[in-house]
């Protein structure tokens, strides 16, 4: 697969260089990193903030509230798991899912995937757990799409929250309709 990007790479940049010369080449690189560099700083910004958020968060026991709120739904949802400090990071990764973070859901996410692991009996096999985890995390209901609102920001979008509803509905249905996937799944065999 890499000698095929290397074969695309360099017929891109041999037709690029034929068409339109070295100069043209260079002012289109130092476009694409300056455009680069003004997409990823703003949103770099917003990711240092809420990651800074989901700490006090954390130290100040919110999302340990959070994750007294969310027992019952998860109790139901993962019944296999047994330990604590799994669910914690489960209902860590869902919150900050709704805030829609992907970045900074990513290291809860990992912890929780590595303590269902430890759980696992099959090591070479996803667990049940660990698949609902995935349909909840990959489908997530996303309230307020702060990553997307800040991209849709730093290119200048008329109306930056006019998606809002339409994702709320969106992510609320496709995570229903994954879990109940998962349940029939899960259930039927």
């Amino acid at each position: 697969m890499n000698r095929i990007w290397l074969i695309c790479l360099c017929a891109g940049l041999i037709f690029a260089m034929g068409n339109g010369g070295p100069e043209e080449l260079n002012a289109l690189f130092m476009r694409i990193g300056k455009d680069t560099f003004d997409f990823v700083v703003p949103l770099l910004c917003v990711t240092c903030f809420w990651n800074g958020i989901l700490n006090v968060a954390k130290d100040s026991g919110l999302l340990h509230r959070f994750e007294r709120l969310f027992h019952p739904l998860l109790s139901r949802l993962f019944p296999d798991v047994r330990n604590p400090e799994a669910l914690s990071y489960i209902v860590t990764n869902v919150v900050v899912n709704m805030f829609g973070l992907g970045s900074a859901e990513t290291p809860a996410g990992l912890k929780a995937m590595r303590l269902l692991q430890e759980e696992n009996p099959k090591k070479d096999t996803a667990s049940r757990p660990m698949v609902t985890f995935l349909v909840l995390n990959t489908a997530g209901v996303t309230l307020f799409s702060t990553s997307i609102i800040a991209i849709r920001a730093a290119f200048h979008a008329q109306d930056v929250m006019g998606f809002l509803p339409y994702a709320v509905l969106a992510t609320t249905c496709a995570s229903i309709v994954g879990l109940l996937v998962d349940r029939w799944w899960n259930y039927r065999g």
